[in-house]
């Protein structure tokens, strides 16, 4: 499975650390050089309550969108630099034969928290892939098809919220109409979660907190309504721990095995 990794250039210190994350689990990877906020304009059509850090988060996985909808590969898989994995992540980062045929992404990358999963099937060596019904942001680490992106490519001409909201909230219109699974127990996380620093990741920063006016929140709940519909989820789900296993099975942040 192809794996992209964005990282800023002047990040070479977050470059040095998820290469050794990848080396660590025995998988190659291709860097993306992602689009900084800080060295000018952002020339694409966003809403006005993006800022920059979101904003050029989100280009920056399109840039990987596009590499993969341009490709062969029917599933890659892409990481921001911060990201950190289990050390049973190699083998499902090799190929992609476990990934469910119907799946547009699959998430991989845990808050170390419970999301509400549907429909678990196990994948191998104690895990499992499940129906991601309810929300779980974050975008450390995803496995997309070649499908999925190019529709998203289409989708995301003007940008109208944060790329993890897009991908992963089902408050989001953009979420409801993709099929998203959920690897249990999860194959990474951010650093900041393992290091025991409450760090800022560098491809973005903290959003501040937005109101939700009540079109807003209509909008929100139809979104659910259609998600559960397309999906088959109203019924036979249940809260997963993705944690269970990483305080023992996880490697030390920036460091090979």
């Amino acid at each position: 499975m192809k794996c992209l990794v964005i990282n800023l250039d002047r990040s070479t210190d977050r470059l040095d650390q998820v290469t050794s994350e990848f080396a660590g689990i025995g998988v190659a990877f291709e860097r993306i050089a992602a689009v900084d906020a800080s060295t000018g304009a952002l020339n694409f059509p966003t809403a006005r309550h993006l800022t920059k850090p979101e904003i050029a988060c989100f280009l920056s996985h399109r840039k990987c969108w596009q590499i993969i909808a341009d490709g062969t590969d029917q599933y890659s898989a892409i990481f921001e630099d911060d990201v950190v994995f289990r050390r049973d992540a190699g083998p499902f980062l090799s190929n992609d034969n476990w990934v469910p045929p119907d799946a547009d992404i699959v998430k991989l990358e845990t808050f170390f928290g419970q999301v509400r999963l549907a429909r678990l099937a196990s994948i191998g060596n104690g895990h499992s892939i499940g129906r991601l019904v309810g929300e779980h942001l974050g975008t450390a680490g995803y496995v997309i098809s070649k499908t999925a992106a190019q529709k998203l490519l289409q989708r995301t001409k003007h940008l109208k919220e944060p790329v993890d909201l897009a991908l992963f909230s089902p408050n989001s219109m953009m979420c409801a109409r993709n099929t998203t699974y959920q690897v249990t127990p999860a194959l990474c996380a951010q650093h900041q979660f393992l290091s025991g620093r409450n760090t800022t990741p560098t491809l973005i920063q903290t959003a501040p907190h937005r109101p939700k006016s009540v079109a807003t929140k209509i909008r929100g709940e139809l979104s659910r309504l259609f998600a559960h519909c397309r999906n088959g989820t109203f019924w036979r789900t249940q809260r997963v721990d993705l944690s269970l296993g990483w305080r023992t099975d996880a490697r030390p942040p920036g460091r090979s095995s």
